[in-house]
Formats: structure tokens, sequence, C-alpha cells
């Protein structure tokens, strides 16, 4: 999905022209609504023998309209500046990027100065635009106006979806059952959640991690996280959460989200809400997970196992066994990984996708998915929490019941009883 930032601008364009030229890094520029552009669909760079200064046109004009000086007592707001990024996994091209950002500009503000600046100086050299949009309308010389803000990322989730690319729906999904209406806070408005990462570490825990020093908040996560791996609904759930010694309530009624504090239990002035765990542990988040939890879960075996480890982790205080149990049933989740040939399989696959080439953009992270997936892997079959192999079950749902890891499979264990019934299948296919 392409992203968008908004930044105000106050005061002269001058010091954001440099910025966004400096040393020559521009890939490209395009310019609207200019005494020297006057056609908005040249949709290209004038060819000026000299360079183009757009920042003094903007102030000049901005400042002959009188607006430069200050509104109902606060700063004025001369220009603003959009960041638009397109999604890495899009590989989206500087042409296909250009033609967006002229629409989607042209859109909202078809009779303003705008100046476009092109750059791919981030860490994958992704092309993205900086969009400069003057206060002034060209045309009635009034300030810029717009009724609703958030439609400015609406219209772009819009035009990227019919481009082709991938684009955040602007459609919310009814609630269909009382569970789900509860999760999703039906009738009240929406207040944003305090961060988009899945997992939230503060400066403070960074930094109590790096000096080998405990963190209360990490290993509040741990739990919750291994909590929210092992359970299949909200009872499960916390009643796991007893089990691993963390206490767990709603938080007040006039707070701006409804969220959950965890705290632990020998220690209750110790207490964090889910969201400042990250996004994945805030309530809405986990209600959502909780209701589907059931259709892909881990064998009975494999989550008596886990829950067994983490609780002789909990009483030994072994943090970085509940790091590792925390990590591992998040990858299980996100792979649906039930045994080891599970994680072989996928470790695989992921090999096989770097082996046939893949974007730049994309490398790094599937590197990543495969040490993941990797240390998890040895993880639990050094513990012996998973089983060798996936057994299909009649009801056609797969369960993990084909031997345990370090022990004999059972074909091992009956090899001279299986071997008859294995050559009669294979005389039947001869």
């Amino acid at each position: 999905m392409p992203v968008l930032k908004p930044i105000s601008g106050h005061g002269s364009c001058v010091p954001v022209q440099r910025y966004l030229e400096k040393n020559g890094r521009a890939l490209a520029r395009d310019f609207f609504n200019f005494s020297e552009v006057p056609d908005a669909d040249l949709m290209r760079e004038p060819e000026f023998g000299k360079p183009f200064d757009w920042a003094a046109e903007m102030d000049a004009f901005r400042a002959e309209c009188g607006n430069d000086d200050p509104w109902n007592g606060k700063r004025a707001r001369t220009f603003k500046h959009f960041v638009l990024s397109p999604s890495p996994e899009d590989e989206v091209s500087l042409d296909e990027l250009r033609e967006l950002a002229h629409a989607w500009a042209l859109r909202f503000f078809p009779e303003h100065h705008i100046a476009i600046i092109y750059h791919d100086d981030n860490e994958n050299r992704i092309p993205h635009a900086h969009i400069v949009v003057n206060n002034t309308n060209v045309v009635t010389g009034r300030r810029m106006h717009t009724d609703n803000p958030l439609d400015l990322n609406r219209a772009l989730q819009e035009m990227a979806a019919e481009r082709g690319l991938r684009a955040l729906s602007n459609e919310r999904p009814e609630p269909s059952t009382g569970f789900q209406r509860l999760a999703a806070n039906k009738g009240e408005p929406r207040a944003k959640a305090r961060t988009l990462q899945e997992t939230y570490r503060s400066r403070a825990e960074r930094r109590a991690e790096a000096a080998g020093g405990y963190s209360w908040v990490a290993d509040i996560r741990n739990r919750v996280g291994i909590a929210k791996g092992l359970a299949r609904n909200e009872q499960e759930f916390r009643s796991i959460l007893v089990m691993m010694g963390v206490g767990i309530e709603d938080n007040s009624p006039r707070a701006r989200r409804q969220d959950w504090i965890f705290s632990l239990a020998d220690a209750s002035a110790r207490r964090v809400s889910g969201e400042r765990l990250g996004a994945s542990f805030g309530k809405a988040a986990l209600e959502r997970r909780l209701l589907g939890a059931r259709a892909e879960h881990l064998p009975d075996a494999s989550s008596r196992e886990f829950l067994r480890l983490a609780r002789k982790a909990v009483e030994l205080k072994d943090l970085d066994e509940l790091d590792s149990l925390s990590n591992a049933l998040e990858v299980c989740s996100k792979w649906r990984i039930m045994s080891l040939d599970a994680a072989d399989s996928a470790i695989a696959a992921q090999r096989g996708r770097l082996r046939n080439g893949v974007p730049a953009s994309q490398e790094t992270r599937i590197r990543k998915d495969i040490e993941a997936l990797e240390h998890a892997r040895d993880f639990l079959k050094e513990r012996k929490a998973l089983p060798l192999h996936d057994v299909t079950r009649r009801d056609g749902r797969v369960s993990g019941k084909g031997g345990w890891a370090g022990e004999p499979s059972g074909s091992e264990r009956s090899a001279p009883q299986r071997e008859q019934p294995r050559e009669r299948r294979e005389g039947r296919q001869r």
C-alpha cells in the first residue's frame, strides 16, 4: 500500500527546495501552475536553460496575496509537504510513480503551485515523491483549505488500487457476531492506535536489554505472547495468563481506546496496556486473532508441551527461554507450522525464492524470515515441542502426530509390522 505522510510548512519554501534538490539528488522534477509552466498537461519537467527557482515564485505569490500573515492568532501554514511512498513489494517504476503523484496532486490541488521532487535515497532505492503545495490558490488568491484531511489518504488508496497496486481498503467490514461488534467498538469514534508496530519496544526497554538487565515490560510481553499463541478463545487466553502469572483487566471506560491492562501477579504495580506492547497486543487485535484461532492451531500435545515449558521458565525466571518460546509460537502461527517437516518445507520454499531471484527490496525480508524460521525450528527440535511430521485426520484437518523430535517415529518403532503393507501398496501401483 502507498503511504502518505503530510508535513505542514511555516515560512519560506526556500529551505525545503534546498533540502530536496541539494547535491543533485533529485531523480526528476514536475511543476504545475507556475508562470513558466502554465499547462498542467505537460506532466514533465520543463527544459529550462537555467535552474527553476520554484520556491521563490511560491513565496512571492503568497506574500502578494497576504497569506503569510498569522491566522486567528496562529502561525500561517505557508505550504504543505506530502511524502508519497509506494509499497516496496509493488516495485513501482519512476514513470509509474510520477503518473500516480500527478493524478493525486491535481485531484486535490488543481489551482495551486505544485512542485514534485522524486528521490530514491532510501535503503532499498525505492523511488518516492515529495509533493510541495503552496498555500495559495492561483485563481482566487485564497488560502488552502481541505474539508476532510482523511480524504487525501483514502483517495490515494483508491487510486493505487485502480492501478493494480497494493492498497488499504476504505470499506469497514460489518461485524457479524456480538464478539466482533465488541472488538470493533461499534457506535464509538475510533481513536488512533498508539503504534503501528506489531511489537513495540520503548527506548528504556531497549537500553535495559542492551545492558543485560531485567525489563518487566518485556517479561509481560513474552508471557502474553505465549498465551495468545496457545489459546483458541478468550476464555483459554485468560486461563493461560493466570497460569503464567499475568493479570488482565479492562482499562478505564473513559480511555480514548478500549484496551486490556496486563500486570505481573507478584508485582501488581507493574502494569502496561496491550497497545504499549505493540499493535498485535492490543485488545481489538487480540480479540480478532482469538476469533479465528481454532481453525489453525497447534496439536494438543504440542500446546501442552509449550505450556509446560513456559510455566517452568516462569518459575525459574528464565527470560531468555520465555522470549524464545514466544518468538517460536509467533513463527508457527505466521507460517501455520504444526511439525518440524512443515518448518523445513517453509525454509526450503523461502530459499527457493532467493535462488529464483527476487527484487532487492524483498531479499532482506526473506532472509530475515529464513533466519526466524531456522531459529524456531532448531529451538523447537531441541525442546521436543513439535512432532516430526504432519498427519491428515479423517476430517481433512492437519494434526501433528507423526512422532516427536528426538524420538523414533511411528514407522521407525514398528518397521517390521509396516513393511508388508508398504509392499502391497507398491504392488498395486505397479
